[in-house]
């Protein structure tokens, strides 16, 4: 019956002229930037793909790419396989920035929650812990493909991710969709500093929120990152090479 209700209120949202949450408006401006940035054929990574909502989105908009997409929970990584066999190359890891075995935090009662390292919820949850095998994205895609697209939704993980796709995001210059939120990088002991500054200066990308990208509006400063962090006003971000 919950599952039902739920569908029945995705069902709902997505008919409505006005994203009715958050993450609906960052999903239908995520749909926005991938068909700006995408041609037919350009590829584009999934990292956390969950159900595969982005993914579908990066196969509608370059129906003749194979894409690449990451989803570590069993049951979802079936789920993906069922459906987009034939359209990407899936892969039951946990993208970061070491190749090893690791305890996995597995939310129950909703599984967009889980990550590699438990978050604060929002709300009661049940979870239970499974072991994952993680691996670097660089280790994964061909030196030779071009990436046009990257889209990272951890739960905290986004920066461990990043680091270990320095060499794929420096060879094809992608364009970078990401969360960061305080619960998940509370979590995993980084600040919004730290981001900024890998992103900015090591990879050297701006950052922007996703309206301010798709009118063309300036990139963040520092101080206007951290504002967004610390009000919790935006946390999904895009970032482009400078």
């Amino acid at each position: 019956m919950i599952d039902a209700l739920k569908n029945i209120a995705k069902k709902i949202m997505l008919l409505s002229p006005v994203a009715l949450t958050q993450n609906e408006r960052y999903d239908r401006l995520t749909k926005k930037i991938i068909y700006k940035v995408c041609r037919p054929d350009s590829v584009c990574v999934d990292v956390g793909a969950h159900e595969g909502k982005i993914l579908k989105m990066m196969m509608d908009a370059a129906p003749q790419a194979t894409h690449y997409a990451f989803e570590p929970i069993p049951e979802l990584f079936k789920l993906l396989k069922q459906k987009f066999r034939n359209n990407a190359k899936i892969f039951c890891l946990a993208l970061s920035d070491k190749k090893e075995t690791a305890a996995f935090n597995l939310v129950l009662t909703d599984m967009a929650y889980s990550g590699l390292l438990k978050r604060a919820y929002d709300k009661k949850e049940e979870d239970t812990f499974i072991f994952v095998e993680t691996a670097l994205l660089d280790d994964i895609i061909p030196s030779a493909e071009k990436i046009a697209l990257i889209k990272m939704d951890v739960e905290g993980a986004e920066l461990w991710v990043m680091h270990g796709a320095v060499k794929t995001i420096q060879q094809s210059k992608p364009v970078l969709l990401f969360e960061f939120g305080k619960a998940g990088a509370t979590a995993y002991h980084y600040n919004d500093e730290d981001i900024f500054q890998f992103i900015n200066e090591t990879l050297q990308y701006n950052i922007y929120t996703l309206q301010d990208w798709l009118k063309n509006k300036p990139s963040l400063t520092q101080q206007h990152f951290s504002d967004n962090f610390n009000s919790g006003k935006e946390y999904f971000f895009v970032a482009e090479a400078k």
